[in-house]
């Protein structure tokens, strides 16, 4: 499989990684900023998310209304997204539109008015989006276990922030966050489509011309996850539950039988979980695993909703799968299965630009190089059965469990070894 990564660096130091597709007539363009919810200090808490609404919201040459308007005129995407430890800024065009769609990135990221009103409008659509959450409570209960967890460290904090830090941002400090942060050494641009490497260099070498603002020096935090329980009482129609275990980090070695664990247990329709708690007992519509993976932590848990009176029997059927996992392992079926299906996912994805872009940007940010999509294939391939065995041995560790519920319901309908 045939792959024309290519990598350069600017001279201000924003990093440049492409992927040529000459057979579509697309190209994604993400500019990424290694700053996010967790290197905001505790009374910034939701100033990047604040500030990926605010970029789009005028400039010194454009109007909010102008940036949605030429993008629009070529039928072009525009969307942008906060995460713990990033933020993307992106824009998918016909490969023709590359010069504008790189204009307008950088005149986002170089000239932001921060204009007072917009600021309190956006800030206003921002409010709006967090009550959306709290009325959400499969998005809500991700943020209630992460506080959990992760309780005293910038990783458990939500992504939105609060409405009283929000509301209370002046411009003056949403611009001082914006200038120490968003420089280039934090820069990566990732860019797949059809277009060549050296026309990417050149319109992003000429846009970011004399942008040199150097990085201030960061203090590491490792967090460490705080095992309990944690019962969040609320008028529900459903018991919403989160149990989590101590995963890997983004680059650990082991990430890929870690992959395999994860689709196993529950990452697909023919997982166990999902197998043995929708299929043969009828107790939940929604349940499944997933990974979070971070610079220097991570977690591997299970979410699934039932109605109060089955929240016992879909708590003991989870315990009951993790126990025989432990006890038993996996077969070389879901072996087998598992690697299928995580290359099947994978091959999919290389006919989406987007994805492609995605891929190049997290490969530089989380490991500094770039995996063909040949060695990914290699990898799942590689996994053997004695290291998902081990992983499961040394993360499904009932004694660094955490739970969180959010619903109806209180401490007397948990098992009994978790009620203390």
């Amino acid at each position: 499989m045939t792959e024309t990564y290519r990598k350069s660096v600017l001279p201000n130091g924003i990093r440049v990684v492409t992927e040529r597709m000459p057979h579509v007539r697309s190209v994604a363009v993400g500019v990424w900023v290694e700053t996010g919810s967790r290197h905001e200090g505790e009374p910034r808490g939701g100033i990047s998310h604040l500030i990926e609404h605010l970029v789009f919201k005028g400039t010194a040459t454009r109007s909010a209304e102008a940036i949605a308007r030429e993008m629009d005129s070529v039928g072009g995407q525009m969307d942008a997204f906060t995460t713990k430890e990033n933020t993307c800024f992106y824009v998918q065009v016909l490969d023709e539109h590359l010069p504008m769609a790189v204009d307008l990135l950088t005149d986002i990221l170089l000239h932001p008015l921060f204009d007072a009103e917009e600021l309190e409008r956006e800030k206003s659509v921002v409010l709006q989006e967090i009550r959306m959450v709290e009325d959400t409570p499969d998005d809500v209960i991700h943020d209630l276990f992460a506080e959990q967890v992760y309780a005293a460290h910038p990783l458990g904090r939500p992504i939105l922030g609060t409405r009283e830090l929000v509301n209370g941002f002046a411009r003056e400090t949403i611009a001082d966050h914006f200038g120490e942060e968003y420089v280039p050494p934090r820069i990566v641009i990732a860019v797949a489509g059809n277009v060549t490497h050296e026309q990417v260099v050149d319109l992003f070498g000429r846009g970011f011309d004399g942008f040199g603002r150097p990085a201030g020096r960061r203090q590491a935090q490792p967090p460490r996850m705080i095992p309990g329980v944690n019962i969040v009482h609320k008028s529900l129609e459903q018991v919403h539950l989160v149990v989590g275990f101590p995963g890997l980090a983004h680059g650990a070695p082991e990430r890929y039988a870690l992959f395999v664990l994860n689709d196993v247990v529950g990452g697909s329709m023919s997982s166990r979980l999902f197998q043995e708690v929708r299929e043969r007992q009828g107790l939940v519509y929604s349940i499944h695993t997933g990974v979070q993976a971070f610079s220097d932590t991570g977690l591997l848990y299970v979410y699934a909703a039932s109605d109060a009176p089955n929240f016992s029997k879909v708590l003991k059927s989870i315990f009951k799968e993790i126990r025989t996992l432990k006890k038993d392992g996996i077969t070389a079926e879901e072996l087998t299965r598992a690697k299928d299906h995580l290359k099947g996912s994978l091959m999919l994805s290389l006919e989406s630009t987007s994805s492609r872009m995605n891929r190049l940007a997290k490969h530089e940010l989380h490991l500094g190089s770039f995996l063909t999509m040949d060695q990914m294939l290699a990898a799942i391939d590689g996994v053997r059965h004695e290291e998902v065995q081990a992983l499961i041995n040394v993360l499904l560790d009932e004694d660094q469990l955490a739970l969180t519920t959010l619903g109806p319901l209180d401490r007397r309908n948990l098992p009994a070894e978790l009620r203390n």
